[in-house]
C-alpha cells in the first residue's frame, strides 16, 4: 500500500475504531487465541501491523468496552507503558 492510502486508510480507522490497544505481536498460536476472542466476543474492530518489522499489532476497536477487555485479557500485566510526567 502507498503511503498516501495507508495514511487515508489509518485516519478512516482512527475516526471508526478510536479505542487502540498496541500489543507486541505474539507467535503464531497466541495470535489464533487473539483473533478468536475478537471474532467470537468484540464488535467492531480492525487491527494492523505497527512497524516494518510486525514487532507490534495496534488493535483497534470501536467501543471503549471492548478495548477495556481485550486490554485486561492480553496486554502483559508487567510490561504496562507509564508516560513520565
Amino acid at each position: 500500500m502507498d503511503p498516501d492510502k495507508r495514511t487515508a486508510w489509518l485516519r478512516q480507522l482512527d475516526e471508526e475504531c478510536p479505542y487502540q490497544v498496541v500489543l507486541p505481536r505474539r507467535q503464531l498460536a497466541d495470535d489464533s487465541e487473539i483473533l478468536n476472542f475478537l471474532l467470537r466476543y468484540a464488535g467492531k474492530f480492525d487491527m494492523y501491523v505497527e512497524d516494518d518489522y510486525a514487532a507490534f499489532v495496534r488493535y483497534c476497536f470501536e467501543d471503549p468496552l471492548d478495548a477495556e477487555i481485550f486490554r485486561s485479557r492480553f496486554e502483559p500485566k508487567a510490561g504496562r507503558f507509564k508516560l513520565a510526567g
